[in-house]
């Protein structure tokens, strides 16, 4: 592959208002989800020049993701039409329908079926992809059909009404909802899995039980580790034959068994291919000036058969001719759906998995709400998660999984026993997630980005969709559009932040220097100023242990104050600072009570565990400070993981505490 980029500049004198000279021409080869939104994005970024979009089906411009919903007859074609944006004199806009016939790079034109020919500066090739039909005997005959386009959508509806039963070939996301729109008109329907389990790719084996008992539930028949050998049948489709050697009667076959890259034109015109149509970084191809995006493209080495990378490749490619700086490096296979009706979500490692050093698995299963997650974590990082049923903080997993966000061992035992990471609050308010948490998966748009669309002015899904692009595509993030809508989460100054900042450092130092540097040494000289007497002499000895009982004790009950709604207690915030103050002058009076030796036995677990009480608040004081000041999650969660650990810690406190004083005066 050629890997020099020619960037496309434009000079001063070509482009902007009000001039008359040629603007930069630019061909777009396919009118699918990634060629519009390539056109969409420069319209964005305000490019300047001449576009002609060539697209070879004889219909307005629509949205392929929604036509399962067509077949269902749950939206109208009126509901997933796509609109162009609007031409300008800097951006002139032409659309084609015709089918491209060949490229000729070398004169940098194209020429259609009709024999007419298109100059062109750059060229970007959208091509998408043709469904794969195995070479198995019988295909050819009348009633076998695909599913890929409006075409084949209209030609299926057509069928479903003189069909009785219909085999539906592969068990992947397209099948299933194929199966799912077809059974809604009491046809019979028999869904053929070549693997072991049903979307193979994305899910373990529980999760894909769990989702075909689902699916059967729905009157779907479901034959998995199967596949079909041949299409029976003289002129029409009379039945199949599986690979397991069993005979399937039915008048109509339904392929749903992967795509094939369109790169036909591609390699007639000398563009290096594999799979797909190579492109680089900048997703340039082997000839200067064409580019390739979509599930036509191959990056190294890789061909998405999904809309999510075309559409964010469509953006990176846009930033390039806006002089941007943006790379593509690859897109995470995420899937956050909807599938027959059940939610599933997959990310990652999950259908197989590499054992490595440091990897756990977690899971959690509820039966009775038909719900199951399961985590692959590898040194404390999600490398992998699935889930069957409704989750809502699989977009918080999704960002901590892209992110490489690290999960602490409470959130590991948090998941275990209620199948979640974070506090139910936190997952409602959406305002709260990172900024860079992805709220749309399939146009890859931000927290941050639809927050600021917010502030800009939007006030609806529809405002957001147009302004960000936002929920236009599969529609499943409108729910957490509609959460932002509800006005996002702001974060509350926390009351005397600064003294809670301060008291925790000095709580936390000082628990330091107990466990790092034990023992005050005693003074050389009788001459020599000293408080050995503090800790030597018996009265002295008294009067501290006596105050730390006391401290102890008072510091025990105000944290009670959190659980008491008592108004006239008086503001909780005033009194967890002197709960805070109290912790720090624990610290002292139990310096003068021991001189800093950490003791033996009984004492020493004492010591040590009020200590690490003393840890545990300073820690959980630091993380409350700074909570006040941002929005983001994962202080938050640390926040109150530190304050558990507080709470958690403090329980052995008070029989230890009971047991020395009972042994002193005892013995």
């Amino acid at each position: 592959m050629n890997t020099a980029i020619n960037y496309w500049v434009p000079d001063s004198d070509d482009t902007g208002p009000g001039n008359n000279h040629r603007l930069p021409n630019i061909v777009v080869v396919g009118a699918g989800p990634v060629g519009v939104r390539f056109i969409d994005e420069l319209k964005r970024r305000n490019v300047q020049c001449k576009l002609t979009l060539f697209g070879n089906e004889p219909y307005d411009l629509y949205n392929r993701v929604q036509l399962s919903n067509v077949l269902s007859r749950n939206k109208d074609y009126a509901d997933i039409v796509y609109t162009l944006p609007p031409a300008t004199d800097d951006f002139v806009l032409d659309y084609q329908q015709q089918h491209v016939r060949s490229i000729a790079p070398d004169h940098q034109r194209i020429e259609t079926q009709r024999g007419e020919q298109f100059h062109y500066d750059h060229l970007v090739l959208a091509t998408g992809s043709n469904p794969h039909i195995p070479a198995i005997e019988g295909c050819h005959l009348a009633g076998v059909f695909t599913f890929r386009n409006l075409r084949d959508t209209e030609t299926l509806m057509a069928r479903i009404f003189r069909s009785r039963r219909i085999v539906v070939v592969g068990g992947g996301l397209l099948g299933l909802e194929a199966a799912r729109a077809l059974s809604r008109h009491r046809t019979e329907v028999v869904l053929v899995q070549q693997s072991d389990r049903l979307m193979n790719r994305q899910l373990d084996a529980k999760a894909a039980a769990m989702l075909e008992n689902y699916v059967t539930a729905q009157g779907i028949e479901v034959l998995t580790d199967s596949g079909v050998l041949r299409v029976l049948g003289d002129d029409r489709v009379t039945g199949v034959t599986t690979r397991s050697g069993a005979t399937l009667a039915c008048d109509s076959v339904l392929f749903c068994t992967g795509i094939k890259p369109e790169i036909s034109l591609a390699l007639e015109a000398g563009i290096k291919v594999g799979r797909g149509i190579k492109v680089n970084d900048h997703l340039q191809t082997s000839r200067d000036n064409i580019y390739a995006i979509g599930e036509c493209c191959e990056h190294n080495d890789m061909v998405y058969g999904i809309v999510s990378p075309g559409l964010e490749q469509a953006s990176v490619l846009a930033d390039h001719f806006a002089h941007g700086q943006s790379t593509y490096q690859g897109t995470q296979t995420i899937a956050t759906l909807k599938v027959v009706g059940q939610s599933v979500c997959s990310m990652g490692e999950v259908a197989e998995v590499t054992d490595r050093p440091g990897q756990k698995r977690l899971s959690f299963t509820d039966k009775k709400s038909g719900i199951y997650r399961k985590l692959v974590i590898h040194r404390g990082k999600i490398i992998g998660a699935c889930a069957i049923g409704e989750w809502e903080e699989s977009r918080r997993v999704q960002e901590a999984f892209l992110s490489h966000g690290r999960l602490y061992p409470w959130q590991r035992l948090w998941f275990k026993l209620t199948g979640r990471l974070w506090t139910h609050s936190g997952n409602q308010q959406v305002g709260q997630w990172p900024e860079a948490a992805l709220i749309c998966q399939c146009n890859h748009i931000t927290r941050g980005a639809i927050s600021a669309a917010i502030a800009q002015g939007c006030e609806s899904v529809a405002d957001i969709g147009e302004k960000t692009t936002a929920g236009t595509v599969c529609g499943s993030c409108q729910p957490l559009l509609q959460n932002l809508l509800g006005g996002a989460v702001k974060p509350v100054a926390v009351v005397g932040a600064i003294p809670i900042l301060t008291l925790s450092i000095l709580a936390i130092i000082a628990a330091f220097l107990f466990v790092f540097y034990p023992g005050v040494s005693p003074v050389d000289s009788v001459q020599t100023p000293s408080f050995d007497h503090l800790w030597t002499d018996g009265f002295w000895k008294q009067v501290s242990g006596f105050s730390m009982v006391g401290i102890i004790t008072l510091g025990l009950v105000m944290s009670l104050r959190k659980r008491a709604r008592w108004t006239f207690l008086g503001n909780f915030a005033h009194w967890r600072l002197v709960h805070i103050l109290l912790g720090v002058l624990a610290l002292g009076v139990l310096l003068a009570h021991t001189g800093a030796h950490l003791g033996e036995n009984l004492n020493r677990w004492l010591m040590m565990n009020f200590l690490l009480v003393s840890a545990m608040g300073a820690l959980a004081g630091i993380t409350l400070s700074w909570a006040g000041k941002t929005s983001m999650v994962s202080v938050r969660a640390m926040k109150k993981g530190w304050f558990w650990a507080h709470v958690l810690v403090t329980f052995p406190l008070p029989a230890l505490l009971i047991t020395h004083i009972v042994s002193v005066y005892y013995y």
